[in-house]
């Protein structure tokens, strides 16, 4: 373990950024480098406030700020199913899917608050909680540690998890937009191919046959030719299936967006929709 490492193992792994830093370990870096103040990790706290003081051979001060542990709380009733605040969430502690209700994982909230900001309905409160270290789960760490460091280790196995994820996702996502990319190419050169092969196989026949391999083309077309009955009607409902779509958009960027009556518009149309989506899928189950 290098000394970036040793010190990040003392912070909580809340990746909370009130340090003014992207995360624990930015801020452990600036402080090895001696470009950040000991005191700025405030759901640290005084203890590891003083342990920070003690690695780097600084002189022990106070907090810059105070800090209460919380762990966060959705109304389910609100949420619209935005999935701003599960994007938001370092550790995964959101659960939910699009346009469907979200809840909060209680034992494995960190009580970070970055879901709060993002979320359009205001729907997240920060309930005050009197567990002394963050998250409650703590299986991921080492119990020997303690309470604080099994605590930060499993938050910090979750977080780096999600990363991972994230970048295993975007890998797949290239891999996909390549080969989609090269399927393109293959199709284009082989038609390219195609065209040659029969310019060239034309240019060899009479007007006649030219002719008479037509007819037979288009007859073979006619004789295979099947209009399915329901054309109209799965057009249609395609029509309605992009307009809803196209509508749903249109109010997710009036909620997080618009003006005040623009906002209580589609906040109100977004419940109403997540209650016929909850309703259907109730159905189908």
């Amino acid at each position: 373990m290098n000394r970036i490492q040793s010190i990040n193992a003392l912070l909580p792994q809340t990746q909370c950024r009130e340090c003014g830093y992207a995360g624990c370990l930015p801020y452990a870096t600036a402080l090895v480098n001696d470009n950040a103040s000991i005191n700025l990790c405030a759901p640290g706290g005084q203890e590891v406030l003083n342990d920070l003081a003690t690695a780097l051979h600084r002189e022990t001060t106070s907090p810059q700020k105070s800090h209460q542990n919380v762990i966060a709380w959705i109304d389910e009733a609100v949420c619209i199913g935005c999935t701003a605040c599960i994007r938001a969430c370092p550790v995964d502690a959101i659960m939910g899917a699009s346009k469907l209700m979200h809840t909060v994982l209680a034992d494995e909230c960190t009580g970070c608050g970055l879901c709060v900001a993002p979320c359009p309905v205001d729907c997240i409160y920060l309930q005050p909680t009197k567990e002394t270290y963050l998250p409650q789960a703590r299986f991921l760490g080492d119990s020997a540690t303690g309470a604080r460091f099994t605590s930060a280790r499993h938050a910090q196995t979750r977080y780096e998890n999600r990363i991972a994820r994230q970048q295993r996702q975007e890998a797949e996502r290239k891999q996909q937009h390549a080969q989609r990319a090269a399927q393109i190419a293959q199709t284009m050169q082989a038609a390219s191919t195609q065209n040659k092969v029969q310019a060239a196989s034309a240019t060899a026949l009479n007007p006649a046959q030219l002719i008479a391999q037509a007819m037979a083309k288009a007859q073979a077309q006619q004789n295979q030719r099947v209009v399915p009955s329901n054309h109209d009607s799965f057009r249609e409902q395609q029509v309605k299936d992009a307009q809803k779509k196209a509508t749903y958009r249109r109010y997710m960027r009036d909620a997080q967006y618009g003006n005040d009556a623009e906002k209580a518009t589609a906040i109100a149309w977004l419940q109403q929709y997540k209650a016929e989506q909850e309703a259907m899928q109730a159905a189908q189950n």
